[in-house]
């Protein structure tokens, strides 16, 4: 235990046993609260650099929930008292590696968001607690007080934790793979023999870039490197360049020997339960490690970001489906204008229909490519194009597309 310091009154029994009531709640975790905490880490346009990556977001989002039940946990036991800070390892690793990317101060934006949505959320409680002026008064200076103290220790963990990570950089000579292949996505270094000899890769191949990751905790790091030599094997690579990047993700390059099937991929990722992986174009030289890297990565933000994508995909998948979800209200309109009533139907209608057209309206490999039987296929593509409000032969293109963006958007598990 903590003793309260004299700086720190202490409430009046009336505010403890307030707050006691409200950390009750917040201990349960309230679904809403923990919507709007998440919605928090988007608050800024800045903030929205850091959660391009979905590690970094996971773990925030697991951060955020920790947090508040330490908070509600310390209020529920010792009402009103100060809270002993709390940097669980997510954050702790996130902290980390946001120093080796210099992006250190988005923490702290995320901080000051998470701060300010939580005071929202508990203020909307305090109201529904008591309506005497005089004790919510009291009872609005104790908790404003109490979770910016927190907030602010944790702040100062994670600062020292920064600090000690920029110190450790400077003082290490080492240049491991991950810097070396850094200078060569930042265009310091032009010098692509050199650069090949030392990591033991030809840069003056043509490439598949790719990244491993997984938003689970505690995932072995093994697990993401055989994932990643096998994608290598997919492309008719024995000798990929593999790179530690980060807090559960692995940057992986690899001589594009063949072209990916994927349906094999789709398989492939199966084998891997909590591992995705995202895939760059086939590109030659120094600027096609640096394009069709770039290219996974923004395939991997997008996978992030949309619940219904695959575990595995290409960036020749998402293209259509990043230019559609640009515009959400455009994107819902187009999605109902086109499918109708079967925007909302059991997923297995609209997998169903998709797979026909990717299969170019051919009964028999759909089939096969299903899994399904021929006559139960023909029941549901019936059904499917019976809720269609267009034509199906006339707008193939269109509705195509249209289920393309709903699959992506929608959790696999909902059908």
């Amino acid at each position: 235990m903590i003793s309260t310091p004299p700086l720190w009154p202490r409430p009046s029994e009336t505010v403890r046993e307030l707050m006691r009531k409200g950390a009750e709640w917040a201990q349960t975790l309230p679904p809403e609260w923990v919507e709007r905490l998440n919605q928090s880490l988007f608050a800024s346009p800045e903030n929205a650099r850091l959660l391009e990556d979905p590690v970094i977001l996971a773990a925030c989002r697991r951060a955020n929930r920790a947090e508040l039940l330490h908070w509600a946990n310390a209020n529920l036991q010792r009402p009103g008292e100060p809270v002993e800070p709390y940097v669980s390892a997510d954050m702790v690793d996130t902290a980390r590696e946001l120093a080796r990317r210099g992006l250190s101060e988005l923490l702290m934006n995320v901080a000051r968001s998470t701060q300010n949505t939580a005071w929202e959320l508990w203020m909307k409680m305090a109201f529904s607690l008591t309506q005497d002026p005089v004790v919510l008064e009291e009872l609005l200076d104790v908790s404003s007080r109490s979770i910016s103290e927190f907030i602010d220790g944790n702040m100062r963990v994670i600062t020292q934790i920064i600090l000690q990570e920029k110190d450790a950089a400077a003082h290490d000579d080492h240049i491991d793979k991950r810097s070396l292949v850094s200078r060569l996505l930042d265009g310091r270094d032009m010098d692509s023999e050199q650069f090949g000899r030392r990591l033991n890769y030809s840069l003056a191949q043509k490439h598949q870039a790719f990244v491993v990751w997984s938003e689970t905790p505690d995932v072995e790091i093994r697990l993401l490197e055989v994932m990643a030599r096998g994608l290598a094997q997919l492309s008719g690579s024995t000798a990929p360049l593999v790179v530690f990047a980060g807090p559960a993700t692995l940057w992986g390059w690899c001589s594009a020997a063949r072209p990916l099937d994927l349906n094999m991929l789709q398989n492939f990722g199966g084998q891997y339960p909590g591992i995705r992986a995202a895939i760059g174009s086939p590109a030659a030289g120094l600027n096609g490690f640096r394009r069709s890297h770039l290219e996974a990565v923004a395939t991997q933000g997008l996978m992030g970001r949309l619940s219904g994508s695959p575990a595995v995909a290409t960036i020749d998948q998402v293209r259509m489906v990043s230019l559609m979800a640009q515009d959400a209200r455009a994107a819902r309109q187009f999605v109902v204008s086109t499918l109708g009533r079967l925007a909302t139907e059991p997923q297995v209608l609209q997998l169903s229909l998709h797979a026909f057209l990717a299969h170019g309206c051919n009964i028999t490999h759909t089939a096969e490519a299903l899994g399904t039987h021929r006559n139960t296929l023909l029941r549901r593509l019936e059904r499917a194009q019976d809720l269609l409000p267009l034509p199906f032969a006339d707008h193939r293109i269109q509705i195509a597309a249209a289920l393309e963006l709903v699959i992506w958007s929608t959790p696999l598990d909902s059908g």
